[in-house]
């Protein structure tokens, strides 16, 4: 009997302590997001010209043609600052007929020099890169360029939004405490999740964040799991 007695005691206290535990232990878990919607503030326009030739000189002496024409249509649209890179030389293969039909492979001469320039100048260097590409093609130079819209103030965003993100998560956990006749306590654990700069009104989503380079107006996202203590 008394060893009944005993285990009836410890068998209760026990217990008494496993409620206190799982009610000590009561969380809840939440997603917090904030948004913002950002412009790029520097604009990099990068390319190349390139010339192909059956000799080493006469695809050179077109690349310097081509360069001059190139950097009299920069100069046009009065930009400053373009760079130029050391020419690249590569060897290419072409197929040729013979006047007898025959095919036979002959090697080929591509000379090519890149371009950078980088600006401030968002929207004028938008505009002056596209009226000089149309320059340039018009005059059958072969070029490949693009224009990359990066906003360079973003570690300072980062911190604000990651707090936006965190009182947004917190806003959404006392609505569902309230919901539940409860009240939310401390913050348990945070956790960062993605960060997406996405061209503006998209919805393209990306596991692992995003950083979009093609469009000038963007939307800022951050994304933040937060578990807090939950009270009765």
């Amino acid at each position: 009997m008394l060893a009944l007695s005993v285990a009836l005691v410890l068998t209760g206290w026990m217990a008494g302590r496993a409620v206190v535990e799982a009610r000590s232990d009561q969380t809840i878990s939440v997603t917090g997001s904030a948004k913002k919607a950002i412009r790029s503030d520097n604009v990099v326009w990068r390319g190349r010209l390139y010339a192909d030739a059956f000799g080493v000189t006469e695809a050179y002496q077109r690349l310097q043609g081509y360069g001059q024409k190139f950097r009299a249509a920069v100069a046009a649209q009065n930009l400053a600052g373009l760079k130029l890179s050391t020419i690249n030389a590569e060897t290419l293969s072409t197929e040729e007929t013979r006047p007898d039909g025959s095919r036979v492979q002959r090697a080929v001469y591509r000379l090519s020099q890149s371009f950078e320039l980088s600006s401030e100048d968002v929207d004028g260097v938008t505009a002056a890169a596209g009226k000089v590409s149309e320059a340039v093609l018009a005059q059958g130079i072969p070029l490949e360029s693009d224009l990359q819209y990066l906003y360079t103030k973003l570690p300072e965003l980062r911190l604000e939004m990651l707090k936006a993100a965190t009182e947004d998560a917190r806003l959404r956990a006392e609505t569902i405490a309230q919901g539940t006749g409860g009240r939310i306590g401390v913050a348990q654990s945070a956790r960062m999740g993605v960060f997406q700069i996405t061209p503006r009104n998209t919805t393209q989503v990306d596991d692992y964040g995003s950083f979009d380079t093609t469009a000038i107006e963007k939307d800022i996202t951050a994304v933040v799991g937060v578990t807090f203590r939950l009270e009765r």
